[in-house]
């Protein structure tokens, strides 16, 4: 019996503009997608019918679940019958922003292209990964890019690996879909932003996240972290996707273990850049 193990790494959204609402009632979007190392972890082999243990409950049925709708979507796009056995074990916080669902299911599709002898391209996975969930294409390839579209419009880019990370979870949840509509985005867009040419200039006060004010009216620990960040060497910090997670960049793994300490209200994880 066929068995494979992989990582699945999260993203952290480096500015995050909604631009418009689409006629087919999604959005139009403007970020820098970066993956880092905070990671969960699927075992999958094939079994006499599907299966998902993990150590988290998701309060949805399985046929909800991005990681079992990426096996059937693959199973289908191949032509197969088989079921499988997955084990997911979840380090990346569920509804936090930082792409947890979407690597999950990125990263089933990869394992069982692996296991049938690599019969799709990585670009075709991304078109299967789409019909996923918009930014599950991203995870297919797992490299920083700027995101368009709906967040599957990916142009790769440098950035710097290794990088100094501190993600802060601040222990609430905050729905995508609540976010969004929030926003009340017209079919007109809203002017953009070049984040990376920001970001390369380090002028990091024109990098925003149109999520902000709507999480941290909700939830006042959101603004707080980033204040605590800011205030304790980070040169950077965002709330990442549509929240509830904040992370802070830093020159100094110290000067983060420091910061990291003053935080200790939150579930906070060591991160770098990959």
């Amino acid at each position: 019996m066929k068995t494979l193990t992989k990582n699945a790494n999260a993203k952290i959204n480096i500015g995050l503009q909604v631009l418009n609402k689409r006629k087919d009632n999604y959005h139009n979007i403007n970020s820098i997608f970066v993956p880092i190392s905070l990671c969960d972890e699927l075992t999958i082999s094939e079994s006499n019918q599907f299966e998902l243990r993990s150590n988290v409950k998701f309060n949805i049925s399985d046929d909800e679940n991005l990681v079992i709708k990426a096996a059937k979507k693959f199973n289908e796009a191949l032509g197969i019958s088989k079921s499988y056995k997955i084990n997911l074990h979840k380090e990346i916080p569920m509804q936090a922003g930082l792409g947890g669902g979407s690597a999950d299911a990125a990263i089933v599709l990869k394992m069982l292209n692996e296991m049938n002898g690599n019969p799709f391209s990585d670009g075709y996975l991304a078109k299967l990964a789409l019909e996923i969930g918009s930014d599950v294409p991203f995870f297919i390839f797992n490299k920083p890019a700027i995101a368009k579209g709906r967040g599957e419009i990916l142009k790769f880019i440098e950035f710097k690996n290794d990088m100094n990370v501190l993600v802060v979870f601040p222990n609430v949840n905050i729905s995508t879909k609540d976010a969004y509509e929030a926003l009340q985005r017209t079919e007109e867009p809203v002017q953009e932003i070049d984040f990376y040419s920001a970001l390369s200039a380090g002028q990091h006060h024109l990098i925003i996240n149109d999520f902000e004010q709507y999480a941290t009216q909700k939830h006042k620990e959101i603004k707080e972290i980033k204040d605590i960040l800011y205030g304790n060497g980070s040169f950077f910090a965002l709330m990442s996707g549509s929240g509830s997670a904040v992370y802070g960049m830093f020159h100094s793994l110290e000067e983060m273990a420091k910061t990291a300490e003053k935080l200790h209200n939150y579930k906070t994880y060591f991160c770098k850049t990959i």
